[in-house]
């Protein structure tokens, strides 16, 4: 067979081969270092297929198809993964999303807006995931507020890649953000409350300080909150920080530069954030479920 035969049937097989694999990933990342045309097109008759698993391998080599050599094919592939956001079944919408997060183009901005409510959790996770990528340097509004939407969501797992794309710098800093931040410091599941300290931490907004403690002072804290905690820089942290450093397990060497650094960090001293307002304190319930772990 021709090179573009070799190539359309290698992406058949491997789309009936198990999804969470190896061997299926194997084959998607071997095509994923191509920037050859064979490969290309190979991959967009699968994308256009009717038959469900050849559409989503496609699209699943599509999003990174010649990532090393500079996407050679992004213009072509752009219209394709929009396309396939239309489509009626949730696998599809989930890839597509997907492949333009890792496309990173704004111009894929509105077909991801346009799965924001879709009824399947993953993929509104993946649109939580996608959305930082695509919204531009500051993040444009609408994508601020789809996040922040998100940060609502019924499911973990969307709240908390949706609280990740609202603490990144590239997401802005005004009230809005903030305060969408600190309703999620309380959030039950910790990993979401950890992004939401760590973006608050970024923007030096001490009004969850007094939770940043009590977080600290739980049961084996998570290392996200160490993180805030070096990025707030509040001197008020550091007699929680120094009692994780005398209960550090002696096995633990590769991560006490994480700890050493938060305990400078607030040494030295914060500068109080102008948006802070007089309360500095901010009075939240007690979190629920098992802490974070990164």
């Amino acid at each position: 067979m021709a090179d573009g035969e070799d190539d359309l049937e290698a992406l058949r097989a491997a789309a009936l081969l198990d999804p969470d694999g190896q061997d299926y990933w194997q084959v998607v990342s071997d095509f994923h270092r191509r920037a050859d045309r064979s490969a290309f097109e190979a991959a967009c008759v699968t994308a256009r297929s009717d038959d469900l698993r050849e559409r989503v391998v496609g699209l699943n080599v599509l999003g990174q198809l010649g990532y090393g050599a500079g996407r050679p094919f992004l213009e072509e592939t752009l219209p394709i993964a929009v396309a396939a956001c239309a489509d009626w079944r949730p696998g599809v919408v989930q890839s597509a999303v997907a492949a333009l997060h890792h496309l990173a183009d704004p111009r894929g901005l509105a077909a991801v807006l346009g799965q924001t409510e879709h009824h399947d959790e993953d993929v509104r996770q993946a649109v939580a995931f996608t959305l930082p990528s695509v919204a531009g340097d500051p993040a444009c509004p609408e994508a601020v507020t789809a996040l922040i939407r998100l940060s609502e969501d019924r499911s973990d797992f969307v709240r908390d890649w949706a609280t990740f794309g609202m603490g990144l710098e590239s997401a802005g800093d005004n009230e809005l953000i903030r305060h969408a931040l600190l309703e999620r410091v309380a959030d039950p599941d910790p990993d979401t409350a950890g992004e939401a300290f760590l973006g608050l931490a970024r923007r030096g907004d001490r009004r969850m300080l007094a939770a940043l403690i009590a977080a600290l002072e739980g049961d084996d804290p998570a290392h996200i909150l160490i993180e805030a905690a070096f990025e707030l820089a509040a001197p008020e942290l550091l007699p929680a920080l120094r009692l994780l450093k005398q209960q550090e397990a002696p096995d633990e060497d590769g991560e006490t530069w994480m700890l050493d650094d938060a305990i400078t960090a607030c040494s030295t001293g914060a500068v109080v954030d102008p948006l802070d307002v007089a309360a500095l304190v901010l009075q939240v319930p007690d979190q629920t479920g098992p802490s974070r772990h990164t």
